[in-house]
């Protein structure tokens, strides 16, 4: 076992192999480069991908495939949010969102009157 996080051995690795590789590689090589079996480190898998997705030496290039961030120009590795939002708005009066909440309301009440018996019901009857 090394003193290198794993996110340094990860970058290593990814420098050496010097194409882009896919998440289940890279977890395997790292595995084998602390010397420690893949079950071993299962634990730790989540945050070693959560640590990959926010360290911005690294990319995802879709499809699970990582690779450095040095190695794109920023339009190859951006992604465009403004997509994402539109310049609609909501047409709906206040008045209309408040009779939505009403009417979800009422569906509540229904609901809350279901068959169902409580425990206190059903130990009046006894």
């Amino acid at each position: 076992m090394s003193n290198r996080s794993l996110l340094d051995v990860a970058y290593e690795i990814i420098i050496e192999c010097s194409s882009p590789i896919t998440f289940q590689d890279l977890w395997v090589k790292v595995c084998e480069v602390e010397g420690t079996d893949v079950d071993a480190k299962e634990g730790r898998i989540g945050k070693f991908y959560t640590a990959l997705l926010t360290d911005g030496r690294f990319v995802n290039l879709g499809d699970n495939t990582w690779d450095l961030r040095a190695r794109y120009t920023f339009d190859k590795v951006h992604i465009d949010m403004s997509e994402c939002y539109t310049e609609e708005e909501d047409d709906r009066e206040p008045e209309d969102l408040l009779e939505e909440k009403d009417d979800d309301e009422i569906y509540k009440e229904e609901d809350e009157d279901s068959d169902y018996e409580s425990d206190e019901d059903s130990s009046e009857e006894l």
